[in-house]
């Protein structure tokens, strides 16, 4: 069975209250660690803060796909 990680993507401008969102669905630490360095650079705002949350608590499996970032 594969495993697979279900995680929100989120940027919040600091300058306005302007935000934007991404679903990430990966099964390796590669395509995880991609996905996420493309959603932060298509973020269009120059001050920004960004946020991983997930709906369910990780497994460990899962947790060692997120391990190069803090997931909510």
């Amino acid at each position: 069975m594969e495993i697979e990680v279900y995680v929100q993507a989120n940027a919040f401008d600091k300058n306005s209250n302007d935000s934007m969102s991404r679903s990430i669905v990966a099964e390796t630490k590669e395509d995880f660690n991609r996905q996420v360095e493309e959603f932060e650079s298509s973020i269009p705002y120059t001050k920004f803060y960004t946020t991983l949350v997930s709906d369910e608590e990780l497994t460990l499996e899962q947790e060692l796909i997120v391990s190069d970032y803090e997931v909510e």
